[in-house]
């Protein structure tokens, strides 16, 4: 299943947790937040909040297109839109150089973010392993990275296959139409 990944909620996503924490916060703990939000909101709603790729890596699951941006790899158009508002600080903490819209965020994106920013950082221990716990989609890739196919989240879920069907489906239209209008 492949999701529609969006650049400015994105970038809002990643703004919204980062201005929660005060201006800063460490990009390992923002990928995780994201990832477990993303995850969440495709459980609640059928989509994810950013449509990011999801994969495994050795410290758990991540949104990949997200974790390219912030070390400078992603795609051009979207790198630069990016590095208007998120700036990476060396080594690892992660700022924002403007406020984003977060107006692209609805209420429930924003409080689905905020339970995912409140369960990583009341994790005692490490995030990782809790990660590794908690999130049975996530496979250890080794020194490399795996491809986390949204169902199979939607299937550790207990959604039926005819739910995961319609999901699909609902995310193929939008792809298209999201395709269609930036012609």
């Amino acid at each position: 299943m492949l999701l529609n990944f969006d650049i400015n909620k994105a970038i809002a996503a990643t703004a919204y947790l980062i201005e929660r924490k005060g201006g800063s916060d460490d990009m390992f703990c923002v990928i995780k937040k994201l990832y477990l939000a993303d995850r969440t909101a495709l459980i609640r709603w059928g989509n994810s909040i950013t449509g990011d790729r999801l994969a495994s890596m050795k410290q758990g699951p991540i949104v990949s297109g997200i974790y390219d941006l912030l070390k400078g790899k992603g795609k051009q158009d979207d790198q630069i839109l990016w590095n208007d508002v998120i700036v990476l600080k060396p080594p690892y903490t992660i700022m924002t150089r403007k406020a984003a819209n977060e107006g692209v965020l609805s209420v429930r994106e924003k409080e689905v973010l905020d339970e995912a920013q409140q369960t990583i950082d009341s994790i005692r221990g490490s995030i990782s392993k809790w990660l590794h716990k908690n999130c049975p989609e996530w496979t250890n890739p080794g020194k490399s990275s795996m491809t986390i196919d949204p169902s199979m989240i939607l299937r550790h879920a207990d959604k039926s296959e005819e739910d995961i069907r319609r999901i699909e489906e609902a995310n193929e239209e939008l792809r298209l139409m999201n395709y269609l209008l930036s012609v």
